[in-house]
């Protein structure tokens, strides 16, 4: 576990994240934790859950972005631009993903409860990492945002993460069977998580 301990950010006690690869355990640890916190609120289990209505989500909370602060918005986008997507799917839906989040934290600010992502601003990171062929700022992106108090790490072996891999029911845009991607999922992971150092967070022992 990571907790924020930076004066420059502002943040929220209340928010929380999970952050790591696919298929390494970040729905069940929410799940567990939901288990010993029946307040807890998963933010991203509550978005919809046909595509049609993610989508439909997606597109409004970009325009709220860019209607709230456009010069934000231009900027953010212009940093995951020079990251070199390697198509328009992936251009699109890091893009999507990472201002969806930042209107998600602007709107969950009740104090009384305890938010958490399992799809947030950092896995957002990792996935422009991912989907990328080239270094960007990554911590320009998180200027004058709010974060998450905490950070939680989820993690599991490459044996174990092809194992549960099969065995998901929908399909992911990593494939663990390709040596190639999967090496390239850990060096988003590994950039990622300097970010988050980075920016100020230090790790330490998880007591929940």
């Amino acid at each position: 576990m990571f907790i924020l301990n930076s004066q420059k950010y502002a943040s929220k006690d209340n928010y929380a994240e999970v952050l790591g690869m696919p298929s390494s355990g970040k729905t069940t640890l929410v799940g567990n934790m939901k288990k010993n916190n029946p307040g807890l609120i998963d933010v991203n289990a509550e978005l919809p859950e046909s595509k049609f209505g993610r989508q439909a989500i997606k597109l409004f909370y970009m325009l709220q972005v860019f209607m709230r602060s456009p010069k934000a918005f231009i900027r953010d986008t212009k940093i995951i631009l020079s990251s070199g997507q390697k198509n328009a799917k992936d251009l699109y839906s890091v893009l999507s993903n990472w201002h969806l989040n930042v209107r998600l934290y602007s709107l969950n600010n009740d104090a009384d409860y305890p938010y958490i992502w399992d799809q947030g601003l950092f896995q957002a990171v990792w996935s422009i990492y991912f989907c990328g062929t080239k270094e960007f700022d990554a911590i320009r992106l998180f200027e004058n945002k709010l974060l998450p108090g905490k950070v939680y790490f989820a993690d599991a072996s490459n044996e174990e993460l092809i194992n549960r891999s099969r065995n998901r029911n929908r399909r992911m845009r990593l494939n663990y069977l390709n040596h190639d991607e999967l090496e390239k999922g850990r060096y988003a992971l590994e950039k990622t998580i300097q970010v988050v150092g980075k920016i100020g967070y230090i790790k330490k022992q998880d007591t929940t």
